[in-house]
């Protein structure tokens, strides 16, 4: 058996890293099958790749409010371009089907979902899509495509509204995070092995992937904070943002103790041992803190995906927001004092918390027809 996972490498990190957690879904169900995860715009256009790339980042660093106003129009851009991107991406796909022949594909981003669907009768394969973030643009929404794996009840109950969709293709197993996330341990047990002070209220930052985040805006409104706390920053791929962090603590001391890291392979340890998560919400991110039953504070999010992931978070009482540095100490300051904290934020996360996503991918797109 032969299954193909396709996403981009556009649009920062998370997409690539939900298509390997559907690799390893997979794998648990059919550890000999052929699995390779790969980017489809390679195959089209590498050019295209590229100048998609340097436009995305151009926009969310130096133009966010024009890629959020761009990304509220997403209709409008569907109504204009989506058939005419639809054939023009399934004939530069041919050559690349023809060599691969899956038996299976599932996307974890949009761009090129569409020439898949055109593809997919003349190639027979089975085709799904999984969703990254908790919002959906109709550049998802193909009639060939077999079944959607969404991240919430609620983004179902879109589509079905928004775009007629039959209920049976559209499963609620969470966005796919890494299969490790289904191991879990004792929060003390894991804050012992970090050496993190039981009586401090532990903090974990993180900017994603990319480490886009204002970290120091942060850390000086957490420095603000009277209470005990215990802070550990993860700078992602982002050396140069590690790197003035270390600088700026060498000249500004930091009255909690704190520990700057880049990208780690056990999120999930950091996550199920932190009580509170403070940055963007990517929709990896945010699917990871929910299978840790850990609250989210959003910190600036860039409009457009990670506004639409704010909106779900806050509408379900999930996370909460802080739009500057005052607001930020105050906010943590308030979760320092709700003594019931633990109990009621994991009574409300529980049902979102998904940390067999990938996993069941796997085993629906191995059973659907």
């Amino acid at each position: 058996m032969k299954i193909l996972i396709l996403s981009e490498s556009i649009a920062g990190s998370g997409h690539n890293r939900a298509a390997e957690n559907v690799a390893k879904g997979f794998k648990r169900h059919v550890p000999t099958a052929d699995i390779k995860v790969d980017t489809s715009l390679t195959h089209v256009s590498p050019l295209l790749e590229k100048l998609s790339n340097k436009l995305y980042m151009g926009a969310i660093r130096h133009a966010a409010p024009i890629w959020g106003w761009a990304y509220r129009r997403d209709k409008e851009w569907s109504l204009m371009g989506k058939n005419v991107l639809k054939k023009y991406i399934a004939k530069k796909m041919i050559p690349y089907l023809e060599k691969e022949r899956p038996d299976i594909v599932v996307s974890t981003h949009a761009f090129c979902l569409g020439g898949l669907a055109e593809l997919k009768s003349s190639y027979s394969f089975r085709l799904g899509a999984a969703l990254t973030d908790y919002w959906v643009n109709p550049f998802w929404i193909h009639d060939e495509i077999d079944a959607y794996f969404v991240g919430a009840t609620s983004l179902k109950k879109k589509m079905i509204a928004d775009f007629g969709m039959d209920s049976e293709r559209i499963h609620v197993t969470g966005i796919p995070i890494d299969p490790i996330f289904e191991q879990s341990r004792k929060q003390l047990e894991i804050r012992e092995q970090h050496s993190v002070p039981q009586h401090a209220l532990f903090i974990l930052v993180t900017g994603g992937g990319l480490g886009l985040l204002p970290y120091r805006e942060i850390l000086n409104g957490l420095s603000r904070v009277a209470y005990p706390l215990y802070v550990a920053v993860l700078a992602g791929t982002n050396q140069q943002a590690k790197k003035d962090l270390e600088d700026y603590l060498v000249h500004n001391p930091f009255p909690h103790p704190v520990i700057i890291m880049d990208y780690v392979n056990n999120i999930h340890e950091w996550m199920q041992s932190a009580d509170l998560l403070i940055g963007k919400p990517g929709g990896l991110t945010v699917s990871e803190a929910l299978a840790s039953h850990l609250p989210m504070l959003i910190y600036k999010p860039i409009p457009g995906q990670e506004e639409r992931n704010s909106q779900f978070l806050l509408a379900h009482e999930v996370g909460m927001r802080a739009t500057g540095v005052d607001e930020l100490t105050h906010r943590v300051t308030e979760f320092c004092l709700d003594e019931d904290r633990s109990k009621r934020w994991r009574e409300r996360i529980q049902p979102f918390s998904k940390p067999s996503s990938a996993v069941e991918v796997g085993k629906i797109m191995l059973t659907v027809e």
